[in-house]
């Protein structure tokens, strides 16, 4: 399974996904290709998709990459359901021995 995300936008193996932008004050995402898994956050209370060196993926702004589906005035407006398409598709991967990575462009 591949999470590319480029120009803001993330593709889940070549489908459009979300908006996507980085969280926690930070105003970039580093470019690289990450190992993807999901792990419990106890910061977060709750299982999300973790890139390793690239942080948490979430709806939350204190998360490091957040998901969401409207920008809006102010930016991102973030969205658990797209947290949860991501999940469930890492989780299936994961169950099936398959790897998954996020590419940042």
């Amino acid at each position: 399974m591949k999470l590319l995300i480029a120009n803001g936008v993330a593709y889940l193996d070549s489908k459009r996904l979300c908006f996507v932008e980085a969280g926690k004050g930070k105003q970039v995402l580093h470019p690289g290709t990450y190992p993807l898994t999901s792990q419990f956050s106890h910061a977060h209370g709750d299982v999300l998709p973790n890139a390793d060196n690239a942080g948490w993926l979430g709806a939350d702004a204190s998360c490091d990459i957040i998901l969401g589906g409207v920008r809006g005035r102010h930016g991102l407006h973030p969205s658990r359901a797209y947290v949860t398409v991501l999940l469930d598709r890492l989780e299936s991967a994961e169950g099936l021995g398959q790897s998954a990575t996020m590419e940042v462009e």
